[in-house]
């Protein structure tokens, strides 16, 4: 039979690798959940790029088809802004910032959240 001394040995062996163990799951989440908000940003800026250029030629479009200097700039100001507006009562209204669902199911999708809870 094991001494106490040996089963109290096996017992620091066992809780030491059980924290490196967990201590490993959490660094791998972390740097996923890390990665997907780098992804996300990067995404983001990129459409935010493709918006401002876009809104650019369009008010370019339409300064020449009304020639007029400043008309097409005021338009899509314009629109941009009321755009702007009825998004801001709509987080208002919903209580739910911007694309927090989406986020949410990428990160329960990601973490297998589901999967994590029944073991």
């Amino acid at each position: 039979m094991d001494s106490p001394k040996d089963i109290k040995e096996n017992l620091r062996s066992i809780l030491r690798d059980e924290v490196r163990l967990y201590s490993l799951k959490g660094v791998e989440k972390s740097s996923t959940f890390l990665g997907v908000i780098a992804t996300f940003f990067i995404v983001l800026i990129i459409f935010i790029l493709g918006i401002v250029f876009g809104s650019i030629a369009l008010a370019n479009f339409l300064n020449s088809r009304f020639e007029n200097m400043y008309a097409g700039y005021l338009i899509v100001g314009g629109g941009d802004i009321l755009l702007a507006g009825l998004l801001i009562l709509w987080v208002i209204r919903s209580k739910v910032p911007l694309l927090t669902s989406l986020f949410v199911k990428i990160l329960i999708n990601l973490f297998n959240i589901r999967n994590d809870e029944d073991k």
